[in-house]
């Protein structure tokens, strides 16, 4: 009977209110929650990639209606205070002594949940918060709704305007699924009475614009069920920690969320139950993009790990790419300037070593200066034109033509009409001149001296002895050292320096040779180098001199040029490269061996 009698309470202080919710708005908070936005603090993120991300939760707080509907209730509150007497000492002291454990009750709410309680001015003397409670679901919740292809007309769905329920004038029903892993909040503002939490219950609404009305009224009808197990006692904790941890287990016992599949109106409409007012097609889109800016703001308050420099930061530190892989700011930017200096702007990609995903303009204007960003554009409209088998630049003022099929072009600039192979006057029908046979002809012009064509003709044979056109975008690349796969600067393509076809990796190289007989026998010359003065290293100390054990670190007397045989770990250990090396067949082959001399993994 308690319960039952705390109920019909309720239920009497609570009355319908005429004044319904406001129409959901899911850009953005509406009027309602103006007062909700304002109390409740909003942290702060940077990123700037979504709009609005602090405050996600006033869409969905309804503030505005909650206070409606907790307005009548405090003043019956307020009118049962004021009835008390001088001689009632004893409700007077009981109030004080609920006043003093609602205060603590507060302070312990605030310690817990921080920025998600938040209490407002007091009505009428009595106590005023809303607490805001969250879905976060790291293994994701499968939600179904019914929709409907012309919408709802009304709460819960039925017939078009008109009274009309023949088959015809029906809305085609389909079902939407989603997985999400944060749903919106809901919201508990209570109004705690001064017979709190002695005798009467707090005056409560439940906000959740994204459930169905009878879902939201069989949640207040549970925290009835717990208070009336718990009367006497303070028990906002409680009702917040059920509808955390058990309120979705409660209505939805497969795990799965079903929205909109009741058409029929719920027997007994709860007036402390907020919930949604429009159709779920236009709620759904709302929810998902919750989700999305909820998934981002935990992307900004996480830390992570640069896989460049492997220093930890928040997400907010961070650039994500459209690959999703993610490195900090800081590296990128690095990154991002030192292709654009060296003007290898081809190679502004992903720097995972298993992606080749572009990085995105707006990624580039937002870590480069304005200068550097110019730059970019300008490079990469070149480097766009010169990838063009069409286009070829004009000598005289550089700028971009386009040839013919015989190979002529005109600048529209200056009329300059060219051969798009030399570069030089359009000549019909006649070969292009060999670079030595266009020195012969400044010679025979008078233009050019003997030993100036002989000086001419040297620098053209030492300046093309290692030089190369990559196959793809037809860059002069120039070899110093190394073997002959090449990398081309500009393009990022490989090739190979002998014949100049592209490859992609070294199955090539069984026709063409990867290395010169120069490249290996300086290499080869580099190691004997390297290998005298490790023995002269070696042979610093005479024998009968002392050594330690590379391992142990005891002191052994030196009888081996070769090698260290420690007393203590009973074991030999090689002068160069302070290895194990127990057997004799080991020790006749290991030293000086490319294995001695670390060059086995080359």
């Amino acid at each position: 009977m308690a319960a039952a009698s705390v109920g019909a309470t309720t239920s009497r202080l609570l009355q319908p209110s005429h004044d319904h919710s406001p129409e959901f708005s899911p850009g953005g908070s509406s009027s309602s929650s103006s007062r909700a936005a304002e109390a409740r603090p909003v942290p702060s993120c940077d990123g700037g990639a979504e709009d609005n991300v602090p405050d996600l939760d006033s869409p969905w707080a309804a503030a505005a209606e909650a206070e409606s509907r907790l307005d009548e209730a405090a003043i019956a509150a307020a009118a049962a205070g004021l009835t008390l007497s001088a001689e009632d000492e004893a409700e007077a002291e009981e109030i004080r002594d609920n006043l003093q454990r609602q205060d603590d009750e507060l302070m312990a709410l605030e310690a817990i949940y921080g920025d998600d309680l938040v209490e407002f001015e007091s009505r009428g003397g009595l106590r005023y918060f809303q607490i805001y409670i969250r879905y976060d679901l790291p293994d994701g919740a499968e939600l179904c709704a019914k929709l409907s292809s012309l919408g709802e007309n009304s709460k819960h769905g039925g017939c078009p305007d008109g009274g009309s329920e023949d088959h015809e004038n029906k809305p085609d029903e389909f079902s939407y699924t989603s997985n999400f892993e944060y749903l919106p909040p809901l919201v508990l503002t209570c109004l705690l009475p001064k017979s709190y939490p002695s005798k009467d219950p707090p005056c409560f609404t439940l906000t959740a614009k994204w459930m169905d009305e009878h879902n939201v009224s069989q949640l207040c009808e549970m925290l009835d069920s717990i208070w009336a197990e718990l009367q006497g006692q303070e028990v906002v904790y409680q009702w917040v920690e059920w509808i955390h941890n058990s309120s979705l287990s409660h209505l939805w016992f497969d795990g799965k969320i079903m929205l909109g599949q009741d058409d029929t109106p719920a027997p007994k409409v709860d007036m402390r139950a907020i919930s949604r007012r429009v159709s779920l097609e236009s709620v759904i889109p709302s929810m998902l993009s919750y989700c999305s800016k909820k998934h981002y703001q935990a992307f900004l308050e996480d830390l992570h790990m640069c896989m460049i420099c492997l220093n930890q930061s928040t997400g907010s530190n961070f650039i994500k790419l459209p690959c999703q892989h993610l490195f900090c700011a800081k590296c990128m930017e690095t990154l991002c300037r030192m292709h654009v200096k060296e003007g290898s702007v081809f190679q502004l990609v992903c720097p995972h070593a298993k992606c080749n995903a572009s990085i995105p303009q707006h990624v580039l204007k937002q870590l480069l200066s304005e200068e550097e960003f110019e730059r970019w554009d300008r490079l990469a409209l070149e480097k766009a034109l010169d990838s063009m088998a069409d286009v070829v630049f004009c000598p005289k003022c550089v700028i971009g033509c386009v040839e013919d099929e015989d190979n002529t072009a005109q600048c529209p600039k200056c009329s300059f009409i060219f051969c798009s192979f030399c570069k030089e006057l359009w000549h019909p029908g006649k070969q292009c001149l060999t670079p030595e046979q266009k020195i012969q002809h400044r010679k025979a012009s008078g233009r050019m001296s003997e030993r100036e064509m002989a000086q001419e003709l040297l620098n053209i044979k030492e300046l093309y002895k290692d030089v190369r056109l990559c196959p793809h975008c037809r860059m002069a690349i120039s070899k110093t050292a190394g073997c002959n796969k090449m990398t081309c600067v500009s393009c990022g393509k490989y090739f190979c320096f002998r014949c100049g076809k592209p490859v992609s990796g070294y199955d090539h190289f069984k026709d063409c040779k990867l290395f010169e007989a120069r490249d290996i026998a300086e290499w080869e010359r580099e190691m004997d180098q390297i290998q005298i003065g490790n023995q002269i290293r070696a042979q610093q100390k005479p024998l009968g001199g002392i050594l330690r054990c590379p391992k142990c670190g005891e002191k052994n007397f030196k009888d081996d040029e070769k090698y260290l045989f420690c007393w203590a770990c009973r074991a030999s250990y090689c002068q160069l490269c302070k290895r194990v090396v127990d057997n004799k067949r080991m020790k006749s082959e290991h030293w000086g061996s490319i294995e001695c001399l670390g060059l086995d993994k080359f």
